[in-house]
């Protein structure tokens, strides 16, 4: 596998049952996105390639990590099979699906850009942040985290859309797309996770905690967001004063 394509973490395994692949109107827009070949990243300016080349590894491994959680969560809602675990299971699935979308678009992106010293690097960065998530955590407080984490992606994605890239950019559109998923994300994960029985003193708590080491990750491409005009400080002001 070339080391563009590598992954910050392994796919996830199979469901117990059979879960056909679906795709809403907006995954649908993600899919077509991905099959244009006008949106190819080998047709951006070098100064862009070289930006988005240090900043795709860590959106990335979020993606990845992302379609674990859930694909966990779903296998173990799948052994307990009641009644209502399985609206919760098919909104999980409609999650996870749309997380692989957005690896795959992601992925297609990197294929086409030139790899930088750093990858690995940030890569590792990146892949020990999220594998410190869910370690020694009840599924509660891992969901809190993910709602929360998904807020922030959900900003970022506007931060790009607007970017200087400008609007009609195939980034921007791309981010854009990924933004009104990870919207509805922070819905279902903060909804999974008071079923689990998270309060929102926990949501607060943990807002603070995941807020603070998410702009630690992301302020070591500080430079490289600042050059598309994505002002970090900002967008966890704005995050904090959301959840208060």
């Amino acid at each position: 596998m070339p080391h563009n394509q590598s992954r910050c973490f392994l796919l996830p395994n199979a469901h117990q049952a059979h879960v056909p692949i679906t795709s809403n109107a907006n995954g649908q827009r993600i899919s077509d996105w991905i099959n244009n070949p006008d949106n190819c990243a080998a047709d951006w300016s070098a100064d862009e390639q070289f930006i988005l080349a240090h900043l795709i590894p860590l959106l990335l491994c979020g993606e990845q990590s992302a379609q674990l959680v859930f694909n966990q969560e779903i296998t173990r809602l799948f052994s307990q099979s009641t009644a209502e675990n399985q609206v919760m299971i098919n909104s999980l699935i409609e999650v996870e699906q749309d997380e692989s979308r957005h690896d795959q678009a992601l992925q297609w992106i990197l294929e086409h850009l030139p790899v930088v010293p750093t990858q690995k690097k940030i890569q590792g960065q990146a892949r020990l942040f999220y594998a410190k998530l869910g370690r020694r955590e009840w599924r509660c407080q891992h969901f809190i985290k993910i709602a929360v984490l998904d807020a922030c992606v959900t900003q970022i994605m506007h931060e790009f859309e607007h970017s200087l890239l400008g609007s009609s950019h195939p980034f921007a559109i791309l981010c854009g797309l990924i933004k009104k998923d990870e919207a509805k994300h922070v819905y279902i994960a903060k909804h999974h996770a008071q079923v689990l029985g998270a309060t929102s003193a926990m949501f607060k708590l943990e807002q603070a905690v995941v807020s603070q080491s998410l702009h630690k990750l992301l302020a070591t491409q500080e430079q490289h967001f600042s050059a598309l005009g994505v002002d970090l400080a900002r967008i966890f002001s704005a995050l904090e004063a959301k959840w208060q």
